[in-house]
């Protein structure tokens, strides 16, 4: 945010600024409360939001980042069964090697 010098601006300026300031508070006010009774609205007749803003032509809030969680392990080294990977993300340098040494990924799969 930008900082404003006020010792630098004249009585008649900061009042000037005092009232824009107080307008622009009252605006926000009013919006949020207008808000507040939109949302009671809708949830008093049992409508989603996401339905209402659809019905407008809005689009709907972004549901967020997916989580995948962990995943099943799905190839494991055929001599050493500590060594496992999900097929996720970059090929381990085991599966690598065991590629290279002639062996599949059917015979690695679980």
């Amino acid at each position: 945010m930008k900082k404003v010098n006020l010792s630098a601006l004249s009585s008649a300026e900061l009042n000037a600024l005092k009232a824009d300031i107080d307008k622009e508070l009252a605006d926000r006010s009013s919006k949020l409360k207008a808000i507040e009774e939109v949302k009671k609205l809708a949830a008093d007749k049992g409508i989603k939001l996401d339905d209402l803003i659809a019905e407008l032509g809005g689009k709907a809030a972004p549901k967020g980042k997916r989580e995948l969680g962990p995943a099943p392990i799905r190839f494991r080294h055929p001599h050493d069964a500590s060594l496992t990977w999900s097929g996720r993300g970059k090929r381990p340098n085991w599966m690598k090697d065991a590629l290279a040494k002639g062996i599949t990924e059917a015979q690695m799969a679980v």
